[in-house]
């Protein structure tokens, strides 16, 4: 029973950390940096994301510009 209970830990813990890899690589963020996160920063820098997306959504007029031609990207 002890081994059965083993392995379903195991599994669930890979399958946590598919999840933490595959939210990581959707960060608009470069692999070289995203690929060194550990999991509270992956949470901590999705959710600062998702709240920037809320207050900035695409194609608003608020978008910052971009700086080297002063126009909304």
């Amino acid at each position: 029973m002890k081994e059965k209970s083993k392995n379903a830990a195991r599994t669930r813990r890979e399958k946590e950390n598919s999840e933490f890899y595959e939210l990581a690589r959707m960060l608009p963020l470069p692999s070289a940096i995203t690929s060194q996160l550990d999991k509270a920063s992956i949470i901590r820098l999705t959710t600062s994301y998702l709240r920037m997306r809320v207050l900035f959504p695409e194609g608003s007029s608020t978008e910052p510009a971009h700086p080297s031609t002063g126009t909304p990207e």
